[in-house]
């Protein structure tokens, strides 16, 4: 949910603007704990990606010392050889999907939470305490004798400070809000798509190893493996 604050009703403090206030700091709360738990889990990911791009590439280099083993049948060293490349390469393109997710997820979501958040954090502070500033003006000037004119005036002044103080704050706090309301759509757009567009780069070089393997062996029918191979890295 998306609520963009008024100024206009923020000068006026009507309940409407007190309403919609509390609205968004709900909304804007709910938002801090879902972006923490998906920075969790995108971290999480992320570590069970290296480590299976670290088996894969001990994987590949048993795959290497496999080849070694068949110098003596030029066709099945090449064939074995060619694999591990095409593997390699694929191997190395998802460390390189790891890597920009890491980046996206840093850039956009991590600064989110931990920058714009603050920030937003902060304000609301200000606003708060804007707010206490101003109800503590309106006792004590209710509070003063209207016979008393000197100190009536110096009261009036005060809450006229208070009041200025109050209005500047809660424009900052509106201004702030609906800062974050119009990036935190932006920022999760950006890294949805920019990990989203990454992912066909990763399965389109995976089937280009497929088929630079299967090119590589031309197809013949002395190894009847090669075909599964080229199912299991176009998949």
């Amino acid at each position: 949910m998306t609520v963009k604050l008024d100024f206009e009703e923020c000068l006026k403090d009507s309940p409407r603007f007190r309403a919609a206030v509390e609205g968004v700091e709900c909304d804007v709360s709910e938002l801090e704990t879902r972006l923490e738990k998906l920075l969790k889990l995108c971290t999480a990911m992320l570590d069970l990606g290296r480590q299976y791009c670290n088996a894969s590439k001990a994987f590949v280099g048993g795959v290497r010392d496999l080849s070694q083993h068949a110098q003596g049948d030029p066709m099945m060293s090449e064939c074995v050889e060619k694999f591990s490349c095409s593997l390699n390469q694929m191997i190395d393109n998802q460390v390189e999907l790891l890597d920009s997710t890491h980046m996206s997820s840093r850039h956009h979501i991590q600064s989110l939470v931990k920058e714009d958040m603050k920030w937003f954090r902060e304000a609301r502070k200000e606003f708060e305490r804007g707010n206490e500033g101003l109800a503590s003006a309106l006792h004590h000037n209710a509070e003063v004798p209207r016979r008393k004119q000197h100190e009536a005036e110096e009261a009036a002044l005060a809450l006229q400070a208070a009041r200025t103080s109050a209005r500047a704050r809660a424009l900052d706090y509106v201004l702030q809000i609906n800062v974050i309301q119009s990036k935190k759509k932006f920022e999760i757009l950006q890294f949805v798509s920019r990990v989203g567009g990454d992912g066909p780069y990763y399965t389109k070089g995976g089937l280009w190893g497929a088929a630079h393997f299967w090119g590589v062996v031309g197809g013949g029918s002395q190894v009847d493996l090669v075909p599964l191979f080229s199912l299991e890295l176009a998949h």
